[in-house]
């Protein structure tokens, strides 16, 4: 009997996963991030930046526009489809490659890179694991890395865990989350709704405590430089709504 195909795989196939993203983050959001990325990673104009794994491109494009050079990569064809269509309608310096987050053919081609929104933590440790050296190897020596992720288990058990309804403008999203101490994974359950129309998806993340989250760069081969709990540079601690940890390529 065949397996079934992994979450990460399934979850952004659904016509209303990909629209709900496309709605998600308000551009200020967008621009708020692409300045942190800007003002941390102080890049060369024309600089080239990965994003890792890239959704519809909103920071890779956010970026081309203030003069940076990026690629994005990402499993899902329709997201893709969108940022490809934007770059070329704005003549933007920004390519999109469909592919596995940790298969990253490039070395050393890149002098900075970054992975937002949650991306991080889908796979086992072994495959996170990868990940982090799949980035490590298409960095040339000196380039910044920055993660930012709302599943550092600082930022989890943090947390009290509810259904919560979103509305994104016709569309309305109900999530659940539970949390499992003997494996340190937390699951989410999605059910989109718009128009009549439903679709349900679950998520599997692996926690990691920022202990373990520096340990794994080093692993890597990276050097953790910096760290912060908020854009406004805050120091990460207990209930930080988000972890941006910013590592070099020595």
């Amino acid at each position: 009997m065949e397996s079934s195909p992994p979450w990460w795989q399934t979850l952004f196939a659904g016509d209303l996963f990909q629209e709900s993203l496309r709605r998600w983050m308000p551009p200020e959001q967008t621009r708020a991030e692409a300045d942190f990325l800007e003002q941390t990673l102080k890049p060369a104009k024309g600089a080239p930046i990965a994003d890792v794994p890239c959704g519809a491109g909103r920071l890779s494009l956010e970026l081309a526009r203030r003069g940076y050079t990026l690629t994005g990569v990402d499993l899902c064809t329709g997201l893709l489809e969108d940022a490809c269509r934007s770059a070329k309608v704005e003549g933007l310096s920004a390519s999109f490659e469909e592919r596995d987050m940790r298969d990253l053919p490039w070395p050393g081609a890149f002098d900075h890179a970054f992975c937002f929104g949650n991306s991080f933590a889908y796979f086992d440790d072994a495959g996170n694991r990868d990940f982090l050296k799949a980035v490590h190897s298409i960095l040339k020596p000196g380039g910044m890395f920055i993660l930012e992720t709302g599943l550092a288990a600082e930022c989890v058990l943090a947390q009290q865990f509810q259904r919560r309804w979103y509305a994104l403008d016709d569309m309305y999203c109900l999530h659940q989350t539970r949390y499992e101490p003997e494996t340190g994974r937390l699951i989410s359950t999605y059910k989109l709704i718009q128009n009549g129309r439903m679709e349900s998806a679950q998520a599997v993340y692996q926690t990691y405590t920022f202990r373990e989250l520096v340990r794994m760069f080093q692993e890597a081969g990276f050097e953790v430089v910096d760290s912060f709990g908020s854009l406004t540079r805050e120091s990460f601690q207990l209930g930080s709504p988000s972890l941006w940890l910013v590592a070099r390529r020595p």
